[in-house]
């Protein structure tokens, strides 16, 4: 069960990014439209409202902690969802995540777990981003986060997120205009491609022969390359330099899916 700040902590996100989507869903872009619900099986007979619920959350790609915070924030009493209710919400908010359209799901996971960072007391590392052109900007993520490609259904493998995605405030926006990831983080792409400053490089330590194999057929790889998405950040690599090259290879483009 959530502790009382968490309960609060959550409480607020609510209002602050779910509870539009009961009457407009303006806050999120899409048609104005009251909320539906729509009904269809997931997991065993027997289970819960709250049991289909946390199951759905799951299914989509977020751990057991975020799914649990995604619960404790909807059975909020202020939250105003009906008993019985959570499963058709969560419904509603994962939107068209086949295609990727969220609908407040994933903005909620996403604060939950920037709450789940600072309770487990992780450190706020920050850097800095020079891009091709223009000047360069500070950013910041919990340590553990890579800078690019861990998408929502690789959280459950690896428990850690991006910062282009998943982080907060301007820098994260600008970084993730200036870096893709067409793998989601699979090592298959190189277009999270960056070069790291001379000491940071050191200090993340090298690269494993996957890494190292995808950087050589990267756009302009140098002797700092490394890939965004296998960049964990930690404590060590408080102040460094990640520089953005100014070209992306895709090597995605030319695997052969048939």
């Amino acid at each position: 069960m959530a502790s009382p700040p968490m309960r609060a902590f959550l409480f607020q996100l609510w209002h602050r990014s779910v509870a539009p989507l009961k009457t407009h869903t303006r806050g999120f872009g899409l048609p104005r439209r009251r909320l539906e619900c729509r009904f269809f099986s997931t997991g065993g007979p027997g289970q819960t409202d709250h049991d289909r619920a946390r199951a759905f959350v799951l299914e989509r790609g977020y751990t057991p902690a975020i799914a649990d915070g995604i619960m404790a924030a909807l059975k909020s009493p202020g939250a105003g969802i009906p008993q019985g209710r959570l499963y058709a919400t969560v419904q509603e908010m994962a939107g068209r995540w086949e295609v990727g359209e969220d609908a407040g799901l994933h903005s909620l996971a996403k604060s939950v777990e920037q709450e789940l960072h600072l309770q487990e007391g992780k450190r706020l590392v920050r850097f800095h981003v020079q891009p091709p052109e223009g000047e360069p900007f500070e950013c910041e993520g919990f340590e553990g986060m890579s800078l690019k490609g861990r998408r929502a259904i690789l959280l459950s493998m690896h428990g850690s997120e991006d910062i282009a995605e998943y982080g907060s405030g301007e820098g994260a926006s600008l970084l993730k205009e200036y870096i893709e990831c067409a793998c989601s983080g699979v090592m298959a792409c190189s277009t999270c491609h960056v070069y790291l400053d001379a000491s940071s490089f050191k200090a993340l330590g090298p690269a494993d022969e996957a890494e190292e194999d995808m950087i050589e057929l990267a756009f302009e790889p140098a002797e700092t390359s490394r890939l965004g998405c296998q960049l964990r950040l930690s404590s060590q690599l408080e102040g460094m330099t990640v520089t953005i090259p100014g070209g992306a290879n895709n090597m995605f483009d030319h695997i052969p899916f048939e």
